[in-house]
Order: C-alpha cells, then sequence, then structure tokens
C-alpha cells in the first residue's frame, strides 16, 4: 500500500532540496551563497519546487538542478 506523505514531511523534503540546490549552485556557478540563495529564490524553479503537485521535491537534487541550471542559461525552466 502507498504512504501518503505529511504535509511536514513535504515542507522537510522541500527545505532539503533548497539547501542541495544553493550547494549545487555554489560548487558549479561559483556564486557566493548571497547569490546562491537569490538565484534560487527568484527561478520558476523554485516556484515549481513550492507547488506540491509538480512532485519535483520527490526527485533527486540533480535531476532538479539540470532544471535550474538550464534556467540559469537560458533564461527560462524548460
Amino acid at each position: 500500500m502507498a504512504m501518503k506523505l505529511t504535509d511536514a514531511q513535504i515542507q522537510m523534503m522541500q527545505e532539503d532540496m533548497y539547501a542541495d540546490l544553493v550547494q549545487l549552485l555554489i560548487e558549479h556557478w561559483r556564486y557566493p551563497m548571497d547569490k546562491a540563495l537569490e538565484t534560487l529564490y527568484n527561478s520558476d524553479t523554485f516556484a515549481r519546487l513550492q507547488d506540491k503537485d509538480t512532485g519535483l521535491y520527490y526527485q533527486s537534487p540533480g535531476y532538479v538542478f539540470s532544471f535550474l541550471d538550464n534556467e540559469q542559461k537560458s533564461g527560462c525552466m524548460q
């Protein structure tokens, strides 16, 4: 039987993802912490991560970072 996640569990997964994405921005783009946070919080990727219906919070950080990385390169999420 499939187990449904609680809102608190989803929020924890989202917050973990945010931390992972900021770390990846720092590593891959060489952003300082404040620039990495600003980039994430102002991205379409972040907006989609906040929408529980997308299920992005449930994916791997590398997979979600590919959207954020593409968004940084092209100016839009694909």
